[in-house]
């Protein structure tokens, strides 16, 4: 397709002679083996007030930003805004509608840190075309560089393309109202996805929330501290390439092939309500060695998994709950290829109230495709672990 010349308003003025650095810490898991899972989950320390700021009516002129800063934009567009830079940029939503007729509407080919502000009481509208001039920029917010949401207004991301708000790097998610429309990927952050609050709605054909480095172990994580999050999705609900790890916040899947996916999930905190239509929760990795398995130490959990070959908890790895309030409704409740331990928490599939944790899946005696002497794993709380077999 060929490009249509877009005119842009270049806006420019001097950055501070310095800019605050931006200090990404690390917080750290262990994992059921003792390995230790690095997550990034703090947000940059930018101290965004000492920017430069200014004030932008936008137009259909559209707005290219070249230096770092603070930019207040009102108004409407429909030529995108572009952030090309080496510094940090604040964009504070104040009422606008963005969209571009083919690329992203807020599009961030450079710049050390991003954050988008949705300024208290206000609407925000983004949307792109169902076509890209670029096909490689995938989102209707596609950074560049590490990403964050914050603020109390509202915004609703129409993706009419593929994703909805993308960062190649980290994202981040604060606070605000959210409504995410995507013709594929909802919210996808490439090394990893961090939501400490906000109200967020999902509505994906592809994915909802995902991160998806598979080059590095150590990234591809998704980790939710807070929040209320509703994912309805055409495929993964939540996907970590890595490690997938809720701390807090309420959390609903209504709708999903497979509600929670990772290498491995753990779940420590908040309320879980998961509908699949596959496997409920499922950790599983084509990585070689890499450290697989679900763990529940906290939190309310509700699966729900459709009929056929399906599960509510599927581990290629190990099994490993601890505490926590479990609600399954299913066929088959549990399937493990590795250790099972159940120590802590109460488990109920059913209606009826678990003492040991048992293997139903394909490994299962009489399960879907089990084959000859398959046995059973499982411990009551207080008991250590004892093997399950691969299926």
């Amino acid at each position: 397709m060929k490009k249509k010349p877009i005119l842009t308003a270049t806006i420019a003025f001097l950055t501070m002679a310095s800019l605050a650095a931006c200090s990404l810490q690390s917080s750290q898991t262990q994992s059921t083996t003792g390995q230790i899972v690095k997550q990034s989950t703090t947000t940059p320390s930018i101290d965004w007030d000492s920017l430069p700021s200014k004030d932008v009516t936008l137009d259909d002129k559209g707005l290219t930003i070249t230096e770092a800063g603070t930019y207040v934009l009102k108004g409407n567009t429909s030529a995108g805004v572009t952030v090309k830079t080496s510094g940090n940029v604040r964009l504070i939503l104040a009422g606008t509608s963005i969209s571009s007729s083919d690329g992203p509407a807020i599009n961030v080919e450079e710049a050390g840190t991003v954050q988008l502000e949705l300024q208290d009481g206000t609407e925000n509208k983004i949307s792109d075309s169902s076509t890209h001039s670029n096909e490689d920029l995938e989102g209707a917010i596609h950074s560049e560089a590490d990403l964050i949401v914050t603020g109390q207004g509202n915004l609703t991301v129409e993706a009419n393309y593929q994703d909805g708000i993308v960062s190649t790097d980290n994202l981040y998610i604060e606070n605000g109202t959210l409504q995410v429309i995507a013709a594929d990927d909802a919210i996808r952050g490439r090394d990893s996805v961090t939501i400490n609050g906000g109200n967020i709605s999902v509505n994906a054909q592809g994915d909802g929330i995902k991160s998806n480095n598979d080059e590095d172990t150590n990234k591809g994580n998704v980790t939710i501290n807070g929040g209320d999050i509703s994912v309805s999705a055409g495929d993964d609900g939540i996907k970590a390439e890595s490690s997938l790890v809720i701390n807090d916040g309420n959390i609903s899947v209504p709708q999903s092939v497979e509600g929670l996916e990772g290498t491995n999930v753990t779940i420590n905190g908040g309320a879980v309500d998961v509908y699949a239509t596959d496997d409920g929760i499922n950790a599983a990795s084509d990585v070689t060695g890499a450290d697989i398995f679900i763990k529940v130490t906290g939190g309310n959990i509700k699966v729900e998994v459709g009929q056929g070959d399906t599960d509510a908890f599927d581990s290629n790895g190990n099994l490993e709950i601890s505490g926590g309030t479990i609600d399954i409704t299913a066929q088959s409740a549990f399937d493990f290829d590795g250790s099972v331990s159940f120590t802590g928490g109460i488990v109920t599939v059913n209606g009826e109230k678990q003492t040991e944790i048992v293997q139903t899946g394909p490994g299962a005696p009489g399960g879907m495709g089990a084959g000859p002497g398959g046995m059973q794993g499982g411990m009551p709380p207080g008991g250590g672990q004892a093997p399950g077999n691969r299926g």
